[in-house]
């Protein structure tokens, strides 16, 4: 169960608390490769109890009939998949989740507050302790308005009962973290652009975080077949994806991606909506890493 950190005592700060969770979480068969590993795109799934939930009996669920309250959106996530093959004992055993949410602020060139952050590092392992994947979560706080300075939230507001700015500092990445240069031509686009759909919305009323993942996975394996790299060993191992901006349903887009490093082989990779200027950043980035399993028997 959720629980809430004292590391010795209460802390000066009420915003310096940290909420540490620990959870049990059942083997999804439709979330395990050929291997009856985790897959890449659904580890976060094994998170979301711990991350959204926890943090939700904390300060209270959103209202998502009312958009005029703050709100903690996700704006990164790292993850990372160990492909340990879990077995058929495991599988119709428990996963173990653990790790701890924490408040945090970035700062700008100045060292004013620019933005209020909550960050999620958890670890999943098996029954025996076995590594099956990390993950980090980062979410900051806003409102939903078009105009970008009430958007800004440099205090936490005093109905949540959390303090006013934690003491805790992070760094939060950027397109050009992820991305090279928008002067470089991406390796492979889009010909046709795309459109999300329902099945890929979720409450928050857009583009459910993972479907990006899924939908740049299935693109890049696409664009390293089509160059012969051999798909038969390649798997993706980890990803660092940054949401600009929100993707809504019946929304056009086309991706595009940038072959990186070889070893490992780094692909990273944007969705960028239909109609923007070619130049424009995209609104969400990926990058991939991938990982290499022994050449298979002929």
């Amino acid at each position: 169960m959720p629980r809430t950190s004292r590391a010795g005592s209460t802390p000066r700060n009420p915003a310096d608390f940290v909420l540490s969770i620990r959870l049990r979480e059942p083997v999804r068969f439709t979330d395990l490769s050929e291997r009856l590993a985790i897959k890449l795109s659904a580890l976060p799934g094994y998170l979301s109890r711990a991350h959204f939930e926890s943090w939700h009996r904390r300060v209270g669920a959103p209202d998502f009939s009312d958009f005029s309250g703050v709100f903690t959106p996700l704006v990164y996530v790292e993850a990372e998949v160990s492909d340990l093959p879990l077995g058929s004992p495991t599988m119709r055993g428990d996963l173990r989740v653990r790790g701890s949410t924490r408040l945090a602020k970035s700062l700008d060139a100045n060292g004013e507050v620019r933005r209020l952050a909550r960050e999620g590092l958890y670890e999943v392992t098996t029954q025996q302790g076995g590594l099956v994947g990390r993950a980090r979560f980062v979410n900051v706080f806003t409102r939903y308005d078009t105009d970008p300075a009430r958007r800004r939230i440099v205090a936490l507001p005093p109905e949540m009962g959390l303090g006013t700015v934690p003491s805790r500092r992070i760094d939060i990445p950027e397109v050009a973290d992820l991305l090279p240069s928008a002067a470089r031509a991406a390796d492979f686009a889009d010909r046709e652009p795309g459109a999300w759909h329902y099945t890929q919305t979720d409450a928050n009323r857009h583009v459910n975080s993972m479907e990006y993942l899924r939908s740049m996975e299935d693109f890049v394996a696409g664009g390293l077949a089509a160059r012969g790299h051999d798909l038969r060993r390649l798997y993706p191992a980890r990803a660092r994806i940054l949401y600009r901006k929100p993707c809504f349903r019946g929304e056009r887009y086309t991706r595009r991606a940038w072959a990186g490093s070889e070893e490992p082989l780094v692909i990273a990779g944007g969705f960028h909506k239909h109609g923007d200027r070619p130049d424009a950043p995209p609104a969400v980035a990926i990058e991939l890493s991938y990982g290499a399993h022994a050449a298979p028997a002929h």
